[in-house]
């Protein structure tokens, strides 16, 4: 006889930054495979790489995953693992003066994004009629910053520039031409480029809690794929 079809509920997001809603469905035992062999191998970038598989997968194909910044990723993430395997997470929290382990069940619908997702934090004037606006990096460019120098990354953010007569992006000229351009800005430009790069969203949570074994009061900040991955 011909195996049951097991159908699978489907739900829309509106995916934080860019306002846009995509269908998406829950990830099934073959994604549940593809996320837990990322996490034994501890690998930050190779962990991206999955979960950008994992949502390509589980929206058809309907959304550029590539372009994500690493907040949009994990938000994404999340809310898949809510709807596939549920919304409550266990961790353990270890104190700071005791090293006391406690058990915490995390709800997976508290994380939050913290920091500027709208568009005009994107927008540095140069002057009155020109300015440069940037895009945040994808993921994969994030999980890798630490290996690329920091011009390159730049380079790789930057959507567009423009002036009163036109709009020049970076595909529309040599790349070393702009490379050479961004090192003649003035300081206080590369002081606001470096503060938006400070200022790039992230996802997480913070756990408050006073250790019930020396009464020390922790403040635990929870993000990254080790904490909330599978």
């Amino acid at each position: 006889m011909a195996l049951p079809k097991v159908v699978v509920p489907e739900f829309d997001l509106e995916i934080p930054g860019i306002e846009e809603k995509v269908t998406f469905r829950p990830f099934l035992v073959k994604e549940h495979k593809i996320l837990t062999l990322a996490l034994e191998s501890r690998d930050i970038a190779e962990q991206v790489s999955s979960i950008k598989q994992v949502i390509k997968n589980c929206c058809n194909g309907k959304l550029k995953v590539e372009e994500l910044a690493l907040y949009q990723l994990q938000w994404i993430f999340l809310k898949l693992k809510c709807k596939s395997v549920g919304d409550t997470q266990a961790f353990v929290l270890s104190c700071g003066g005791c090293q006391n382990k406690i058990n915490y069940d995390m709800n997976l619908n508290d994380f939050k994004i913290f920091g500027n997702v709208e568009e005009s934090s994107k927008k540095i004037e140069l002057n009155e009629d020109s300015g440069i606006v940037f895009k945040y990096p994808s993921a994969t460019v994030q999980a890798n910053s630490g290996n690329i120098e920091d011009e390159e990354v730049v380079y790789g953010c930057i959507d567009y520039i423009y002036d009163s007569e036109e709009v020049t992006r970076p595909e529309d000229i040599p790349k070393q031409e702009l490379i050479d351009w961004l090192d003649e800005l003035p300081m206080n430009i590369t002081e606001k480029i470096g503060s938006f790069f400070e200022n790039i969203p992230a996802l997480g949570h913070k756990v408050e809690y006073t250790c019930n074994e020396c009464n020390t009061n922790n403040v635990v900040g929870i993000n990254g794929y080790e904490h909330f991955f599978v």
